[in-house]
């Protein structure tokens, strides 16, 4: 018998692929060359869910852009795609949670980073680890944050905390010294996520 699958997994798996899936179809366009093959995100049937899930993804977006303008940043993703193996996730799951605690932006910038090592693992004529990445942060999503997401009262609730998040509660990671890029993204993006948290939260009847 098939195990129920929860709301809250659809929508983390559907935000991993998402990200994955966006970045390695855009630099395989710069180099000519054929994107890797990945899953599909089981679909998202409830419109209210997946406008949540574009909200997720476009914050996701936004954070990267920021991220991306930084050189230590992209030393950092440079650094684990030359580990060349499924080891350069878990040094980044490493970096992000150095001091194993979740909150909302940490996972933010996990799924972002995931993204990134696997554009630079395309770009570094690695695609095939692009798939054990995905597959490893699925896994890694499952097991230790997606309880931690229920518990928050689901993905719903990250919104408001993302419109407001401090990045004091970044201080423990060693991703911290980002923590400006994150703020600058995060407020940038805080007054559309807070109303269409609003939107999502109470919709106008038809």
């Amino acid at each position: 018998m098939a195990c129920e699958v929860s709301l809250d997994d659809q929508i983390g798996e559907a935000l991993l692929i998402g990200v994955v899936r966006h970045e390695v179809t855009s630099v395989a366009a710069e180099v000519h060359a054929a994107p890797p093959a990945l899953p599909e995100a089981r679909p998202i049937s409830n419109c209210q869910d997946q406008k949540l899930v574009e909200q997720l993804a476009e914050t996701i977006k936004v954070i990267g852009d920021r991220l991306d303008q930084d050189k230590s940043f992209n030393d950092m993703i440079d650094g684990l795609v030359k580990v060349a193996d499924k080891r350069s996730f878990w040094e980044l799951v490493e970096k992000v949670f150095t001091d194993g605690q979740i909150n909302w932006g940490r996972i933010i910038v996990l799924f972002y980073s995931v993204g990134k090592l696997s554009a630079k693992m395309v770009l570094a004529h690695l695609p095939t680890i692009v798939s054990d990445i995905l597959i490893l942060s699925l896994d890694y999503f499952r097991r230790n944050l997606l309880e931690w997401i229920r518990k928050m009262g689901g993905w719903m609730h990250s919104i408001p905390a993302l419109a407001c998040f401090s990045f004091e509660q970044f201080s423990g990671s060693s991703l911290s010294k980002y923590s400006s890029y994150f703020g600058a993204a995060l407020t940038f993006t805080g007054g559309l996520l807070l109303g269409g948290f609003i939107v999502l939260k109470f919709p106008r009847n038809s």
